[in-house]
């Protein structure tokens, strides 16, 4: 019993980086049907400039955190502006490969500036492990179950009730009508941007103490959120954090009761078979089309 409740806090854990994520996805999707394919390499980004301004400059790590959301922030809207919006203008799914090669750049961008060795991140808390009925659980874990679900929370709390929550909420039902009722959609899309880079860059800097920072972290983290975000249905936020954190969690479980080999393979085909008899995700919405 105790190994179980390790391996659930762990998989909890790792589950709501996975949500961060994929979060991310479902708020550009749902804003402008596009999907930032390189989230994941925004993770990396976020945890290779907060280990610049904590671990290098030796920033505090809440000052090092806002500034790296502001850095990541500002490098995504510049790539919304380049490699989204002149391929969304001409009505054209370039924005596809578009942002996969933003990816690759950023990643080959940083192996140049951080080098290709993983770079330890010190944990926020402390780095030994409470131990509880011989149960080891890390801090750093409870950590980011924490702020994981006070970062969801506050997302829902902007959506409902701010007024450009409201403007987003409304540009993501339909970009059209939002634009005649006087929102400026262009705006609320480089909004959208913002905070799915913000959120990614929380989550590379709450991940990096765990996994070690390096410039490969994003490309596993980016596939699964991915992978997540269709489990839960892209257009259901909170239905996509829960079934992050579930996900998490059924990989640790398949990691410590089988072996870690499986656990990618078992992920994946639950995908698949979600895909197969729940085409939107099993908390989204069917799409009727009308004719």
């Amino acid at each position: 019993m105790v190994f179980f409740l390790q391996l659930v806090i762990s998989g909890a854990a790792v589950g709501s980086i996975y949500g961060l994520v994929a979060v991310g996805y479902s708020i550009t999707y749902t804003t402008v049907k596009v999907l930032n394919f390189s989230q994941g390499q925004f993770v990396m980004l976020g945890a290779m400039i907060g280990l610049t301004f904590h671990v290098w400059w030796s920033w505090p790590l809440l000052p090092a955190i806002a500034a790296s959301i502001l850095v990541l922030v500002a490098l995504t809207l510049l790539v919304e502006r380049v490699s989204v919006r002149p391929f969304l203008s001409a009505e054209s799914m370039s924005w596809v490969l578009s942002t996969l090669a933003i990816g690759i750049i950023a990643e080959n961008v940083a192996q140049l500036v951080w080098g290709r060795e993983a770079l330890p991140f010190p944990a926020a808390i402390r780095d030994q492990p409470i131990r509880w009925r011989g149960m080891g659980i890390y801090p750093q874990e409870l950590l980011i179950i924490g702020a994981s679900c006070a970062l969801m929370a506050a997302l829902d709390l902007f959506y409902g009730r701010t007024v450009a929550g409201k403007a987003l909420r409304a540009t993501a039902h339909d970009f059209d009508v939002a634009s005649l009722m006087g929102i400026d959609v262009k705006a609320m899309v480089s909004v959208s941007f913002a905070i799915s880079s913000a959120l990614a860059a929380v989550g590379g800097i709450l991940v990096a103490p765990i996994t070690l920072a390096e410039s490969t972290m994003g490309n596993i983290l980016g596939l699964k959120a991915f992978a997540v975000a269709i489990i839960g249905g892209l257009d259901s936020p909170r239905g996509i954090f829960v079934c992050a954190v579930a996900y998490g969690v059924f990989e640790a479980l398949c990691a410590g009761y089988i072996y870690p080999g499986i656990r990618d393979t078992l992920g994946f085909l639950l995908v698949i078979l979600v895909l197969l008899f729940r085409p939107s995700g099993i908390f989204g919405r069917a799409q009727i089309e009308k004719v």
